[in-house]
């Protein structure tokens, strides 16, 4: 299609677009480009380019609630930004960048003459980074700033301190870097470095020192700050541990003090981040029973004293939803939900605003439209079921996990209530998927994509989460679902954005790009615009991850430098790339629970699997789409290399622990030809629910293709 029709599937939705008479700039030209824009916008001498006409801003260090919107006008002879601010500039500039990339894949020579009108729908859009679990190489921080700014998030989220190490360095408090850093920790200078570089980019820097939990690192640096006993050597394993900060004790304070005296000198924004998630709570509860108090007590004592030190520093809080379930908080905190939509609706006293991660975890590797169907407003709980109809019991193990669920069903409506032993608890309204079978349901839940197929006469029935299947149980429940909880109303405080988050157990530098692009980009534009359909999705987000490659934002193939580890012969490398687009990494938490079960979820556990080198989806998938021609030409094309991939397979050490996964390739190979050719074998459903399997952290990336393809022919 013409150049001028593609604008607005490949813009990031902005609020207004007008295509204006005359024609446009022709691709070149402008000149002057301040840095760190000069990457973004070729910068010849021609005749006759383009002025580019910026407004006159001084430097300034970015704030929340800043105004952010921008005008983009561009005409034959100048291409005029407005922007009250550098961040408005910056994403003006972005946005003519992005122009011109689509110019040049349209085979373009000059812009259309037209005007864009945007501004954020959302004033916090956030990145969180953990680099205590696993450390990344400063540069690699750096670098990572120009991405954020082009998918105009704003906040960059510094997950500092955790119980496996502390990372900042501390002049006043030596001894943390000495005891607790591991080795690899940030210099404050290198600190400050990170906030210039960020706010030159329009990007907050938002450190986390988490407590009340999560602080064995701090234990070993500082025993008497921790109620006893303080641990005394340090924890490489990933989990909840019981170290926990002592809550009537004035050290405490007094280290909180002049610690966050010193962060205030390197870290300008108006907020802290001081954790308080996941605590285990038995150190605080026998605490409390030594005082004779209870616990809700001792945990408003604790907010109330951290909030008069955020206060003495000019400092606001952003804490983890737990903090916010039983207490008061400071006044004018935020609270970030991670632990389903229930908690975005969690309203103690004191708080200002809400940010939602909840469906946001880039670390749990969904695919891009999960995290893009998260909606930032999300659905109130669902209300109660009317009388009638059936309820069932689910129950299953989901990794290391017992997931239990009630289901009230009657027709086309369902309602279910689910639980694990790990934070889930949510309640949800599936869609009732036609089929055979007594049913089968699917609903986005926290845990991920969700579906359940009713249960066979041994009341057995099949769960999937994300791409993986597994057996479930389901029971008759006589008395119904007498006890749903009535339909919340939505708390007044106002939802101030979000942030992704990489949370790093699986994730190391050369992981980064690969883990981050393109799915952030799929959060970010839900931050920016929160738009209500999903049509073009695919195409905008292919289209913003070539643009970041063309402009030097990403690497082109951030997959390459894990597969030459994996296989430094060229040839045998092109073999594994080929069979690679066949495969998957286990999504949600299925590669948490494999290293749990193994005894190998630490940090010496090295990322060098092929799962470790694989993208959230397979590009070949993507591709394939519908097209059964397509299909049965790659599928005839794969089964012919399966033999050559078994060899490849068995001579690595690395790569022989995959080798199960080629004969069910193979099955799944013929499947798939039987299903493209348009005949449905008896047992396809069967075969599919069985190949779903988990081996050496990763499955057939073909199943739910083939799922889709099932459907169409029912």
């Amino acid at each position: 299609m013409p150049f001028s029709q593609t604008i607005a599937a490949l813009l990031p939705r902005p609020q207004a677009l007008t295509l204006l008479p005359g024609a446009g700039p022709a691709v070149g030209g402008l000149r002057d480009l301040p840095a760190p824009w000069r990457a973004l916008l070729p910068a010849s001498e021609a005749a006759g380019a383009a002025r580019l006409v910026l407004p006159a801003l001084a430097p300034r260090l970015p704030r929340l609630g800043d105004d952010e919107s921008f005008r983009l006008q561009l005409a034959a002879d100048a291409v005029q930004v407005q922007a009250a601010t550098p961040a408005g500039v910056s994403h003006a500039l972005h946005a003519l960048s992005q122009l011109w990339q689509a110019a040049r894949e349209a085979g373009q020579a000059s812009l259309p003459a037209l005007q864009i009108d945007d501004a954020p729908r959302h004033p916090w859009r956030g990145l969180l980074v953990d680099v205590a679990r696993r450390p990344l190489p400063f540069d690699a921080l750096l670098e990572l700033l120009d991405g954020m700014a082009a998918a105009r998030l704003n906040v960059l989220h510094w997950h500092l301190t955790d119980d496996q190490a502390w990372r900042l360095e501390s002049r006043r408090y030596p001894r943390l870097q000495e005891r607790a850093s591991g080795g690899h920790f940030y210099t404050l200078e290198q600190a400050g470095r990170l906030v210039d570089a960020a706010a030159q980019r329009g990007i907050r820097v938002v450190p986390e020192l988490d407590l009340p939990g999560h602080c064995w690192a701090l234990g070993l640096a500082h025993p008497e700050l921790l109620c006893a006993p303080a641990p005394t050597e340090a924890q490489p394993g990933f989990g909840v541990f019981g170290a926990a900060v002592r809550p009537d004790s004035e050290a405490l304070y007094d280290f909180l003090d002049g610690l966050l005296g010193e962060w205030a000198q390197v870290f300008p924004d108006a907020f802290v981040h001081l954790g308080g998630d996941e605590m285990a709570p038995a150190a605080w509860e026998a605490l409390a029973r030594q005082r004779g108090v209870g616990l809700a007590e001792l945990q408003a004592g604790y907010l109330a004293r951290v909030g008069a030190v955020l206060s003495r520093h000019g400092r606001r809080l952003v804490a983890w939803d737990e903090m916010g379930q039983s207490s008061a908080l400071p006044p004018g905190s935020l609270l970030q939900c991670w632990r389903g939509d229930e908690a975005l609706h969690f309203a103690p006293p004191g708080l200002a605003g809400r940010l939602r991660s909840a469906g946001f975890y880039l670390d749990q590797i969904h695919p891009a439209a999960y995290h893009w169907r998260r909606p930032m407003r999300p659905p109130l709980r669902p209300a109660a079921p009317a009388a009638g109809g059936s309820a069932w019991l689910l129950q299953a193990s989901v990794g290391t996990w017992q997931v239990e669920g009630r289901l009230w069903l009657d027709g086309d409506e369902a309602r279910l209530q689910l639980r694990s032993s790990g934070t889930l608890d949510e309640w949800l309204a599936p869609r009732v998927v036609a089929g055979p079978g007594p049913w089968r349901l699917r609903v986005d839940s926290d845990l991920g994509e969700l579906e359940l197929w009713g249960p066979d006469a041994s009341g057995r029935g099949w769960l999937r989460l994300g791409a993986l299947r597994q057996r479930c149980d389901w029971r008759p429940l006589p008395e119904g679902l007498a006890d749903w909880p009535a339909a919340q109303p939505d708390t007044a405080a106002p939802l101030l954005g979000g942030e992704a988050a990489l949370w790093a157990e699986l994730v190391e530098a050369p992981q980064l790009a690969l883990r981050l692009w393109p799915r952030a980009l799929a959060v970010a534009e839900r931050l920016w615009s929160d738009p209500a359909d999903a049509a073009r999705l695919e195409q905008r987000l292919a289209a913003a991850q070539r643009w970041l490659v063309a402009t030097g934002r990403i690497p082109a193939d951030p997959a390459a430098p894990l597969l030459e580890a994996l296989c430094p012969a060229p040839a045998d490398r092109a073999r594994l790339r080929e069979l690679a687009l066949w495969l998957e990494p286990g999504s949600g938490y299925a590669r948490q629970h494999a290293k749990k079960r193994a005894l190998a979820y630490t940090q010496a556990e090295a990322l060098d699997r092929l799962a470790d080198a694989l993208p959230a989806e397979s590009p070949l998938m993507v591709a394939l789409q519908d097209d059964a021609p397509a299909w049965l030409a790659a599928l005839a094309a794969a089964r012919e290399r399966l033999p050559a991939w078994r060899v490849l397979l068995s001579a690595s050490p690395r790569l022989a622990p995959a080798l199960p996964l080629l004969a069910t390739l193979a099955g799944l190979f013929e499947l798939g030809e039987a299903l493209w050719s348009g005949a449905k074998p008896a047992d396809a459903q069967q075969r599919l629910h069985e190949a779903a399997t988990l081996v050496d952290e990763m499955l057939p990336a073909l199943v739910q293709p083939l799922q889709r393809r099932l459907d169409a022919l029912a």
